[in-house]
């Protein structure tokens, strides 16, 4: 890399990534097209250089910072873009201005968000993390501003955490598959590294099948990543071909995956829900479109984005009288793609 200039401007940080002073202004408010390959590449310059941009610069040089840090995993999700939308309602009727750091899911990346977030002296930081490593913990203690966490619980830890009913979802909707006449129930998951997507809904669908009189079988659930071909692999392993031992219902630990799930049984000439149920969790925007319309558990995360930002207000007020956990409600979402067998 160039040479770093002792005063930072727009300027030098499109020269030092090698784009457009308009290609970084988008990356940095958050509006526009950008390819995922410049927006990256910015986005590490910005790292690099712990570039702030004047408005910021200015607040801080006075020390009277509005800016928050928001960690988010993964910019394009609906998840992520529904929690921000919350905490944004919150923060701008309150006058602080929100900074985005995409990590892409990966943990390193929130890690070093953290240590950007800490030089730049923000008011208090946000974050969506995939998981909470002794190292997050380490870091977020070395705080001198509040930090709130959502999509992972570490109030155990003394942070202050805003999470789904992770366990209680699954186990209610495998309650329902069974309720359905389903006694075979495939889990397309993914890892236990994900204490709450990976470790609490499988927790949930397996505590549904217990106490339905059912014993788990180790081969009817897979693991794998959050994307839309995981979802399809994940069926070719539980519903083989020529056989008539597969699970007659699979629970999708996220609509993603359940969609994905459903694509494929379709291109093998399976038909859902007749042939193989499908449910999933999150209730994504497409879920209530997609043919046939998926069955699923509905996270409300836009109000979860501003319980989170309101703790966060609180805090950063000096009230920590709340609860250091809260937990969101949740309801099922009953539409066309369960069978009922009799």
């Amino acid at each position: 890399m160039e040479s770093i200039p002792p005063s930072l401007t727009i300027k030098h940080i499109a020269q030092l990534a090698e784009a457009s002073t308009s290609t970084v202004s988008r990356v940095l408010n958050g509006s526009g097209y950008v390819s995922d390959a410049v927006r990256k590449r910015i986005e590490q310059v910005i790292l690099d250089t712990g570039y702030l941009p004047s408005s910021i610069a200015k607040d801080l040089k006075s020390q009277r910072s509005s800016m928050v840090g928001v960690i988010i995993p993964k910019i394009n999700s609906f998840a992520a873009s529904e929690i921000v939308a919350g905490m944004s309602s919150v923060l701008t009727a309150r006058h602080y201005s929100v900074v985005l750091a995409n990590t892409e899911n990966t943990p390193k990346s929130e890690l070093d968000y953290l240590h950007v977030f800490k030089r730049q002296r923000v008011c208090g930081i946000l974050m969506l993390a995939t998981e909470i490593t002794p190292e997050h913990l380490e870091t977020i203690r070395s705080m001198i501003v509040p930090v709130v966490v959502t999509g992972q619980d570490a109030s155990e830890h003394g942070v202050p955490s805003v999470i789904q009913d992770e366990r209680l979802a699954a186990r209610q909707l495998t309650d329902y598959l069974i309720r359905c006449g389903h006694r075979r129930i495939g889990l397309i998951g993914v890892g236990d590294w994900d204490k709450q997507v990976g470790g609490e809904r499988k927790a949930g669908y397996v505590e549904g099948l217990l106490t339905n009189g059912i014993a788990p079988v180790e081969s009817d659930a897979v693991y794998g990543g959050f994307e839309l071909h995981d979802g399809a692999t994940g069926v070719d392993k539980l519903v083989p071909y020529c056989s008539d031992q597969s699970p007659t219902a699979i629970l999708a630990v996220t609509d993603r995956l359940a969609i994905g799930a459903m694509s494929r049984l379709m291109e093998r000439k399976i038909k859902v829900p007749e042939d193989v149920s499908v449910v999933g969790m999150g209730d994504i925007d497409i879920s209530a479109v997609y043919r046939p319309k998926l069955t699923t558990v509905h996270y409300n995360y836009f109000n979860t984005g501003a319980a989170a930002a309101s703790i966060l207000v609180d805090r950063m007020h000096g009230d920590s009288r709340g609860a250091e956990r809260q937990v969101m409600p949740f309801e099922l979402r009953i539409r066309e793609s369960v069978a009922t067998r009799q």
